[in-house]
């Protein structure tokens, strides 16, 4: 329901609103945070592995 209300609202937002750019700021800091945990999870893994 979220999901459905933030397509919803990026796809009626016109091109020069003034909350794109916390929108973008939003998105490529949910981008790190997904890096950062893959990341860890590769360690863990590795770690597992390795004994």
């Amino acid at each position: 329901m979220i999901l459905r209300h933030r397509l919803r609202k990026s796809f009626n937002s016109r091109p020069g609103s003034p909350g794109r750019e916390r929108e973008r700021l939003a998105r490529g800091t949910d981008i790190i945070l997904v890096m950062m945990a893959g990341i860890l999870v590769i360690l863990a893994a590795l770690r597992i592995l390795h004994g």
